[in-house]
């Protein structure tokens, strides 16, 4: 079970998680994901890893053997760790480039792998390595769930992961995403996709 030992830096994001589990969860309902008892969760670019206890509801009542968020800002990542406890199982925070995953050593493979407010549209090069690295490290019968601030980005998302061999199982406008003031078309997990290798 996860403890959440510090409170959010923002008054809003509770509520933008609790959002977000809801959605997770009625979309792996719809596509009738029967989680194993255990779990390995990977969350690519997780920044301060807000999404941790949503994540592991969602996905309930499956227990979490090994969760790891991986970003490259140190704050952040400093500030996960102090924020999330994993009372049976590990949980670990890794400052490092999702895109130079491939380079990480001993990394399990993930039945799980979640990338929150993905930004392909900014470099796609190097989300194409971290895309690229996250179906490598996903479990034959894993799931790979993406959240996307705009609809285009999501569309350049699908289209790239499209090319490389997934299937997307469903695809969902958030309809009660929270907008975002500092850019018109922006909110809060905007469009949740879910896809499997075909």
């Amino acid at each position: 079970m996860f403890h959440q030992r510090i409170p959010f830096r923002h008054p809003e994001t509770a509520a933008d998680v609790a959002r977000l589990q809801t959605l997770l969860r009625d979309a792996l309902s719809a596509i009738r994901f029967h989680p194993q008892e255990t779990l390995t969760i990977l969350n690519l670019a997780c920044g301060r890893a807000d999404e941790t206890g949503a994540l592991a509801a969602a996905l309930g009542p499956s227990k979490i053997s090994f969760y790891l968020g991986i970003d490259l800002r140190p704050d952040t990542i400093a500030e996960a760790m102090r924020r999330w406890h994993l009372t049976e199982g590990v949980i670990e925070f890794r400052c490092g480039s999702a895109a130079d995953m491939d380079r990480m050593k001993l990394l399990p493979e993930f039945d799980f792998i979640f990338i929150r407010h993905q930004n392909y549209w900014d470099d796609p090069a190097t989300w194409d390595r971290i895309l690229a690295n996250a179906i490598i490290k996903l479990k034959p019968n894993g799931i790979l769930a993406c959240t996307s601030y705009f609809d285009h980005e999501h569309e350049l998302l699908k289209a790239a992961l499209k090319t490389r061999g997934m299937e997307i199982l469903c695809d969902i406008r958030h309809p009660a995403s929270r907008a975002l003031p500092d850019v018109p078309g922006k909110s809060v997990d905007r469009r949740l996709a879910i896809f499997l290798r075909e």
